[in-house]
């Protein structure tokens, strides 16, 4: 399976900005520049062509099986194991929440500049329809930086995630006050099948036990913590909700954990969901909250606060939930406008001599952030790439961008789509003859056909993956540094830092 996964990068310092800087305010704050979630994606993806011919196995994702939600009733015991969880390396569990080390101990703060600056990015853009996907069928899950459509997790203990114990019907009832908690803003709630990969998502994992991930400490969630903005979008997160737990309360963790991974922190407010009451059936708050930073989580612990003071002023060590997720997502209005995908090179009908490099570069868009794009690529009659670009890689004037060096002589077909949240989709199909002659005189069908039924981007199956045969030797990427574990255990030592620097890179904005 072809899985390209950059190491997670954050800059910690602006001394690197350009003149033409990708933000759309003067960066700020004690560490300006800073977000542990920040990627480079300036820069073609790159691919060798005679690679991909000799073995597509390596670039066609693989299918992740999905069990049948209405199994859940068969499910009766959960047995554990004693294990050893490890913590990621420069994570900090600072009472109940794990995040970088220099956050949980106030030596850093993440600066909300970033993320508007990453707004010129394709599929960053805001407000965004976002989904969110409730597994309560467990399944393998590997360790590595965090991607909900290839089961990599950050506080993940590899192997396989239990199953939920409380059956379906107290699953619906959990559902039910989750999507009552996301209602006003534009997130979809799934449960019943996975979205497809092309689409990105959070994935959270209900049932099993704090011991089931890689934290070191008792808590009744985990999710990683400070994407101040939602950079992530692919982010897993856990509700450790045992069968006997009612359903309130699991909906109350699971809605507090999906929202650490969008970028809010603990309050006092106990009528929230963000806080630690979990009595009544809360939801996100529409008021000014103070912090709940010594007693939840640690001194000067919040993750997002320079993003908080912008909805409740400066210095108030306050958080509005709701203001903060109409930023990110919007209102809950249905999208039924299409996104638009088009190749501007190469040429449809391109005539090229064999090991020739091949540049590919796509206009993708929607109304709405919140989206990724795939590739499909078939040389002579065989597909021989099938993958998301999960990375988002783009040129200096953000079109998606795939080299593809040393193409083998025959007919290429580069098929370029998207998808967003509501099942819009759009494609765009090039064919280009590599040292054979185009004897099409010009007729080339670029209406995007193929069968959407089938790769990352369909629609037709329940997962919206590959019908191919699974793929082996799946890339386990690279472990982050951050992360929001939400529970009440001991406070042990803060990781190391062990982070990267980030230098933003020159940037030309879209014609």
């Amino acid at each position: 399976m072809f899985v390209r996964r950059a190491a997670l990068l954050v800059c910690p310092l602006l001394l690197a900005l350009p003149s033409i800087a990708p933000s759309t305010a003067e960066a700020r704050g004690p560490t300006p520049g800073y977000h542990p979630w920040a990627q480079d994606h300036v820069g073609p993806l790159r691919i060798d062509a005679s690679d991909m011919v000799a073995h597509p196995e390596r670039y066609i994702d693989a299918r992740v099986e999905q069990p049948d939600f209405h199994a859940l009733d068969d499910f009766a015991t959960d047995p554990q194991a004693a294990v050893e969880p490890t913590a990621p390396d420069a994570w900090a569990q600072h009472g109940g929440v794990v995040m970088p080390g220099p956050v949980a101990s106030g030596e850093w703060e993440v600066d909300p500049d970033v993320a508007r600056g990453m707004q010129v990015i394709p599929g960053n853009e805001y407000p965004r329809k976002h989904t969110l996907f409730v597994n309560f069928n467990g399944g393998m899950l590997f360790s590595g930086s965090d991607n909900s459509a290839e089961n990599f997790s950050t506080l993940a203990r590899q192997g396989v995630y239990p199953t939920y114990e409380g059956g379906e019907q107290k699953a619906l009832a959990i559902i039910e006050a989750i999507e009552e908690d996301v209602e006003p803003y534009g997130i979809v709630v799934r449960y019943l099948d996975r979205p497809p990969k092309v689409v990105p998502y959070t994935m959270e994992m209900m049932g099993g036990q704090w011991t089931d991930t890689n934290i070191d400490s008792p808590a009744g969630g985990v999710a990683p913590g400070a994407d101040c903005g939602a950079l992530g979008q692919r982010h897993v997160v856990y509700t450790f909700a045992s069968g006997g737990q009612s359903a309130t309360m699991a909906a109350n963790t699971a809605s507090q954990e999906a929202g650490h991974a969008w970028g809010l922190d603990h309050t006092f407010n106990c009528d929230s969901v963000m806080s630690y009451c979990g009595i009544t059936n809360g939801g996100f708050s529409t008021e000014c909250d103070a912090l709940c930073e010594t007693q939840c989580q640690g001194p000067n612990s919040a993750g997002c606060r320079l993003t908080h003071e912008e909805f409740c002023g400066v210095g108030s060590d306050r958080q509005n939930e709701d203001a903060t997720l109409v930023w990110l997502f919007g209102g809950n209005e249905p999208d039924i406008e299409a996104p638009v995908v088009e190749i501007v090179e190469p040429q449809d009908g391109l005539e090229i001599e064999a090991g020739s490099n091949l540049d590919v570069r796509s206009i993708v868009s929607d109304n709405y952030g919140g989206y990724s794009w795939y590739y499909r690529i078939t040389a002579g009659d065989e597909v021989v790439g099938d993958f998301v670009d999960y990375d988002r890689q783009v040129d200096l004037d953000y079109r998606a961008a795939l080299n593809l060096a040393g193409v083998t002589e025959g007919v290429w077909v580069i098929t370029v789509g998207t998808e967003d949240h509501y099942g819009n989709t759009a494609e765009d199909t090039v064919t280009v003859y590599v040292g054979v002659p185009n004897d099409s005189s010009g007729m080339v069908d670029d209406s995007g056909g193929g069968d959407m039924s089938t790769g990352p981007q369909g629609t037709g199956g329940s997962d919206g993956e590959t019908d191919g045969d699974d793929i082996p030797g799946i890339d386990e990427g690279d472990v982050g540094s951050r992360g929001c574990a939400c529970g009440v255990g001991p406070t042990p030592a803060p990781g190391g830092a062990g982070l990267l620097l980030l230098g933003f890179w020159a940037i030309r904005r879209r014609r």
